[in-house]
């Protein structure tokens, strides 16, 4: 069954947010997308922020923002997606980043995908190209990473002694379409 949608949630995923500041990227966001609107600007926005971005492990730091992340021009997943969704949001696109855990990604890990909102469905995408979207797992959304993070601490020290996560398919992951628009299950 689809996800039900709150109107609130609509509203609550186009305001700028702390990692996604869409309000500085307008212009950005309407000289590269023009008039493009629904499902052609997701793909167009996935598509650009692949080619306009470097994955770089390290290269960010937890502060980091869409904006920073477009002046450097390299990141992590997290920074991928805080600039889809910026962009997305600029042109009035709900978008939401989501945590999943990435099966086909090498090694499967966790990863920050964007979701954006185009006819009745969040859809997500997936920047950096790196996994399959079709086997990725939901764990939380979020307006940006803020609200996404898979631990947060206040004072003393904390030790994870022990993560394991199993995510099996019955069937091989296909290869991803990023010009197609997919909803996760």
């Amino acid at each position: 069954a689809p996800e039900a949608v709150d109107e609130m949630d609509l509203i609550r995923y186009v305001r700028p947010s702390r990692y996604a500041e869409s309000d500085r990227l307008l212009p950005t966001s309407y000289g590269q997308f023009g008039n493009l609107s629904g499902g052609d600007l997701v793909v167009a926005v996935r598509k650009w922020v692949h080619e306009q971005l470097s994955y770089v492990s390290g290269s960010s730091r937890g502060t980091d923002g869409a904006v920073e992340t477009l002046l450097h021009r390299r990141g992590v997943c997290r920074d991928y997606a805080h600039l889809a969704i910026a962009l997305l949001r600029a042109k009035d696109v709900p978008a939401r980043l989501t945590a999943v855990y990435a099966p086909g990604l090498r090694p499967m890990d966790f990863h920050a995908v964007a979701e954006a909102y185009v006819d009745g469905a969040w859809h997500v995408i997936d920047p950096t190209g790196l996994a399959p979207r079709a086997g990725m797992l939901r764990i939380t959304v979020g307006r940006d990473s803020s609200d996404t993070a898979f631990l947060s601490t206040v004072g003393g020290s904390l030790v994870l002694r022990r993560l394991a996560v199993t995510a099996e398919s019955d069937t091989v992951l296909p290869d991803d379409d990023p010009r197609a628009l997919t909803v996760l299950g």
